[in-house]
């Protein structure tokens, strides 16, 4: 291969690779790449660039944060913490963490370090039909996508946050198992 191909293939490469690298903002790319950051442990922060907005340096975490996450999800990485309120406006940390082969997962916090929360990513079909047959009924005039997230709640019990659209407005909703709002904003 001469130089000049060489240099064109190169050339192709790089701009295929500037093409996707730049595709569109949406919350699945933003979640790609939360996957592609260095998994950080509980004596780092994110070094050398600066903290994507909301985010917290890790080391600025309550001590019973990062022993929680050790405890009771060995093998687990933390990808990044940031401040996220609940339903109710109370303050609380939202933390991301990434195991191979196991789902992504959202662990929330009070700011003190007291566990409130585990968040997956789940298939809307998986909730339970009461609560498809309400958002199919009280909230016909919303639109609620393919996933939700189902709350696995500190005393075990589940619960379903549904991010519903219409138009410029939107609004989260939190279902029992039992179809009841527990949250609505």
């Amino acid at each position: 291969m001469n130089l000049k191909t060489i240099f064109f293939v190169s050339t192709i490469i790089i701009i295929i690779i500037a093409i996707i690298s730049c595709s569109n903002n949406n919350s699945e790319t933003v979640h790609k790449q939360q996957r592609s950051i260095k998994p950080l442990n509980a004596n780092t922060a994110i070094s050398n660039s600066p903290l994507p907005k909301g985010a917290k340096p890790l080391h600025s975490l309550p001590a019973n944060v990062i022993g929680y996450v050790k405890k009771n999800y060995p093998g687990y990485s933390i990808i990044i913490a940031v401040s996220d309120p609940l339903c109710s406006g109370d303050d609380a940390i939202d933390l991301s963490i990434i195991k191979l082969n196991l789902p992504d997962l959202s662990l929330i916090f009070k700011p003190d370090g007291t566990f409130v929360q585990q968040e997956e990513d789940v298939p809307l079909n998986t909730a339970p039909d009461l609560i498809q047959s309400i958002l199919k009924t009280k909230f016909s005039n919303y639109s609620a996508g393919n996933q939700i997230e189902k709350l696995t709640l500190a005393n075990k019990t589940v619960q379903y946050l549904v991010d519903l659209n219409n138009g410029s407005v939107s609004k989260e909703v939190i279902f029992s198992t039992e179809g009841n709002v527990v949250c609505e904003n």
